[in-house]
C-alpha cells in the first residue's frame, strides 16, 4: 500500500460528509465507497462546526466549493456555542479534536443544542471518561452517531504533512501532544512501524519513548492489531533533530515551490502578496493585499511544476503562456461572427474555462515575476552559487574566503550592496564547515563596519556567528564523515574555479551537454539523503546504526509479527518526521526519491515548514535561551570546550 496523503484526505472526505444509506457507525479508517453514499441533491442542508485544531485540518484539505458541493451551508466554530443561532431544522456535523477544552465546548452545546440531530466526528482517539462526559451531557439525545477518525496533522501536498504546534489550554506536556498527532497519522495509515531516531537528541529520545508506549497501549484496544499484515517488511518511522542539520534552511532554494516559500512564505497553501507583489495584476490595483492559493490539488500548473528549478520552470511558464494565448485566439471576439450555431455554442461554453484559464496564468505571473525580482534584489545569482560552492566544498577554503570577503566588502562583480541577512548566511555557511575561529572574526570585523553594511547586525545575529560552531558544528556521525570526504576530495572538485559561468545554460536540462549535477544551484543535498540511503540499502545492522547515528525500538506487535530481528528487514514503507521544521526542498527529495525507486514508499513531515527566515529566527531564541542560563556566560577556557557542546546539547 503507497503512503499517499492525498487518498486518506478523500477517504476522510467521504466519511465526513457523504450520507452513507447504513446508518450503522464504526469507528474505522477505511475509505467509504460512494456507491453506498446518498446523492448530494437528495440530502438537506447542514451545518459544520469546527474547532482551532480542526478548522486549518479541514481549510487546507477541502475546497469551499466542496463543501457547499455536498451541503454545507455553514461554518461555526463551536467554543462561539453561546452566540449560535437557533437553526433546529438543520442537521450538524461536529469535527473536533478529543482534548479537555473542545469536549467542554461540546459539552455546553448540548446542553442547548441548537440544531436538530448532530453527528460526531473526532480527528484522534478519545479517552473513555471523555466519552462518559459527552453522554451525560447529552439529554436531549440529539447525538446520533461518535466516529473517530484520524486527521490530527495538516495535510501539505501528497507527501508532506504539518503537525501543527497549537497547543492546548489543558497541555502540560507537549511530548504527550506531539506523539498522539503522530500515533494519529499512523493509523491513518494503517502502519505500526519500528522507530528509529537520532541517538543524540533528548527530545527524540523523549518522543519515541512516549510513543512506543502509545503504540504498545493502544495495541490492547487492537487499534494497531493487523496494521502490517499485508507487508512483507515493517514500515520505519524517523525521527530526526532540525538541530542536526542547521544548513537545509539557509541554503537558497532554486525550485519553485520552495522558492514560493522562501521570498513570499506559504502559509497553510496560502501566500499573501502586497500590492507592489502583485501589481502586475491590474484587477488587483486597488487592493493592498491579495491572497493566491497554491495547491496542487486544483492547479494542474502547479502540479507539475512546483519541483521544477527556475530555469525549467521560466520554459513551462512561456510554453503555458503560448496555450493559452492560442487558445483565446481561437475564441475571440471575431469568431463569435460565425453562423455556424454548433460552433457557437461550443465557443461559449468554453468562456467559464478560459477565465479559469487567465485567471490561473496571471497568478503564476505574479509569484515568478515577484521570484524574478527577489533574485535580482538580492543578486541571488552571485550569492546562491557562493552558498553552494561553501556548503558542497566545490573551492578551496582560501578561495572562499576571498569570495566571501568580497561580498563582505561589497566588491563583486555586480558591485550590489548584499543584504545583512545574506552576509550572515554565507558566514554561518563558512563557519560551519571550516573550524577557523580567525577567519569568523575577521568576518565579523567587516560586518559590524558600518560604511559596509546597513543595517548593523543585532545582538543575537553577532552571538549566533560566534557560537553556532559550537552549537551545530559536526553533531552527527554524517555530517564527520560527509566533510571529511569533501576535503579530501577537494582537489578533484574545484573545477568551478576562475571559470566564468553561463546562467543562460545552467538550467537547460535540454542541452545534452549539461546533466541535473551540472547545475551548480541544485549541487547541495539535504542530509536526509544521506541517511535514507543507508537506510534503503543496509549494511550490517551493528554497523548501519552507528554510521547513521540512530537508536531503533520495535514495537511488541512487530516483534511478534516479524521476530527478534524485525529491525534487520530491508525497508519499503519510511515515515519521516523532522522535530524542528522540514523544508520543502526536503519534500522535493522525497518526491525525486519516490519517483526513481517505485519499490520504496516516502513520506515527511514536521513541526513547521521553515524557509530561512524562519530558521534564523529559531536560531536566535536558541543562542538568546542558551545566554539566559546560568552559569554560561563567561567561559573562556579551551579545554571546557567539550564539556560546553555536552551541556549546550542537553540544553537543546
Amino acid at each position: 500500500m503507497a503512503l499517499n496523503l492525498s487518498n486518506i484526505k478523500k477517504a476522510y472526505f467521504d466519511k465526513l460528509f457523504l450520507v452513507q444509506n447504513d446508518t450503522t457507525a464504526t469507528a474505522t479508517t477505511t475509505s467509504v465507497s460512494s456507491n453506498n453514499s446518498t446523492p448530494p441533491s437528495k440530502i438537506k442542508p447542514r451545518v459544520l462546526l469546527l474547532d482551532k485544531y480542526t478548522t486549518p485540518i479541514i481549510s487546507m484539505c477541502y475546497t469551499q466549493s466542496e463543501l457547499l458541493a455536498n451541503n454545507i451551508i455553514l461554518i461555526e466554530l463551536l467554543q462561539n456555542y453561546h452566540d449560535l443561532s437557533s437553526m433546529k431544522h438543520l442537521d450538524c456535523i461536529i469535527y473536533i479534536k478529543p482534548c479537555q477544552e473542545s469536549v467542554n465546548d461540546l459539552r455546553q452545546e448540548l446542553h442547548n443544542p441548537h440544531y436538530g440531530q448532530y453527528k460526531l466526528f473526532l480527528n484522534n482517539c478519545i479517552h473513555k471518561n471523555q466519552l462518559e462526559s459527552i453522554a451525560e451531557a447529552d439529554e436531549y439525545e440529539v447525538i446520533t452517531k461518535v466516529i473517530e477518525i484520524f486527521q490530527d496533522y495538516q495535510i501539505v501536498n501528497d507527501n508532506l504533512y504539518l503537525v501543527d504546534t497549537i497547543s492546548s489550554k489543558q497541555d502540560v506536556n507537549p511530548v504527550l501532544s506531539e506523539s498522539e498527532k503522530l500515533i494519529s497519522l499512523l493509523l491513518a495509515l494503517k502502519k505500526n512501524p519500528i522507530i528509529r531516531y537520532e541517538s543524540n537528541s533528548i527530545d527524540l529520545k523523549r518522543l519515541s519513548s512516549e510513543l512506543l508506549y502509545q503504540i504498545n497501549s493502544n495495541s490492547n484496544n487492537n487499534l494497531f492489531d493487523d496494521l502490517n499484515r499485508y507487508s512483507d517488511s515493517p514500515p520505519l518511522l524517523l525521527l530526526l533533530d532540525r538541530k542536526n542539520d542547521p544548513i537545509t534552511p539557509l541554503i537558497t532554494p532554486w525550485t519553485y515551490q520552495s522558492m514560493i516559500h522562501e521570498f513570499l512564505t506559504i502559509e497553510k497553501n496560502i501566500v499573501h502578496m502586497t500590492s507592489d507583489e502583485s501589481s502586475t495584476n491590474s484587477n488587483n490595483s486597488g487592493n493592498k493585499n491579495s491572497q493566491i492559493i497554491v495547491s496542487d490539488e486544483n492547479d494542474p500548473f502547479y502540479k507539475e511544476s512546483m519541483y521544477l528549478n527556475y530555469g525549467d520552470l521560466t520554459d513551462k511558464f512561456q510554453k503555458y503562456v503560448e496555450k493559452y494565448k492560442s487558445e483565446t485566439k481561437q475564441s475571440s471576439i471575431d469568431n463569435l461572427k460565425t453562423t455556424n450555431l454548433s460552433e457557437l455554442k461550443k465557443i461559449l461554453t468554453k468562456f467559464p474555462e478560459f477565465k479559469k484559464f487567465s485567471t490561473n496564468v496571471l497568478t503564476h505571473l505574479n509569484l515568478i515575476s515577484e521570484i524574478d525580482k527577489q533574485i535580482t534584489i538580492q543578486d541571488l545569482w552571485d550569492i546562491g552559487e557562493l552558498q553552494q560552492a561553501i556548503a558542497c566544498g566545490l573551492d578551496n577554503q582560501q578561495n572562499l574566503k576571498e569570495r566571501v570577503l568580497l561580498v563582505l566588502n561589497n566588491t563583486t562583480n555586480s558591485n550590489k550592496r548584499v543584504s545583512t541577512i545574506n552576509k550572515i548566511k554565507l558566514i554561518l555557511l563558512y563557519s560551519y564547515r571550516y573550524n577557523t575561529p580567525n577567519d569568523v572574526s575577521l568576518f565579523l570585523q567587516k560586518l559590524n563596519d558600518p560604511t559596509l553594511t546597513q543595517p548593523l547586525p543585532s545582538s543575537s545575529q553577532i552571538q549566533l556567528i560566534k557560537r553556532f560552531k559550537t552549537l551545530f558544528g559536526s553533531n552527527s556521525i554524517i555530517d564527520q564523515q560527509k566533510l571529511q570526504n569533501q576535503n579530501q576530495n577537494q582537489g578533484l572538485t574545484n573545477i568551478f574555479a576562475n571559470k566564468k559561468i553561463d546562467l543562460n545554460n545552467l538550467f537547460n536540462r535540454n542541452n545534452p551537454s549539461h546533466t541535473v549535477s551540472d547545475n551548480i544551484y541544485l549541487q547541495y543535498t539535504p542530509r536526509l539523503n544521506e541517511i535514507l540511503a543507508g537506510l534503503i540499502n543496509p549494511q550490517p545492522q551493528s554497523h548501519q546504526d552507528g554510521s547513521l547515528g540512530l537508536a531503533t525500538l520495535v514495537p511488541d506487535k512487530v516483534k511478534q509479527q516479524y521476530g527478534v530481528h524485525a529491525s534487520d528487514e530491508s525497508v519499503q514503507d519510511i515515515i519521516i518526521y523532522i522535530k524542528g521544521g522540514v523544508t520543502y526542498e526536503e519534500s522535493r527529495l522525497i518526491y525525486e526519491l519516490s519517483e526513481s525507486n517505485k519499490r520504496i514508499n516516502l513520506i515527511i513531515g514536521g513541526d513547521g515548514i521553515l524557509n530561512s527566515e524562519m530558521w534564523l529566527q529559531k536560531l536566535y531564541s536558541m543562542v538568546t535561551k542558551f545566554s539566559d542560563e546560568p552559569g554560561h556566560s563567561h567561559r573562556a577556557s579551551e579545554d571546557s570546550h567539550i564539556n560546553r557542546q555536552t551541556q549546550l546539547r542537553d540544553i537543546l
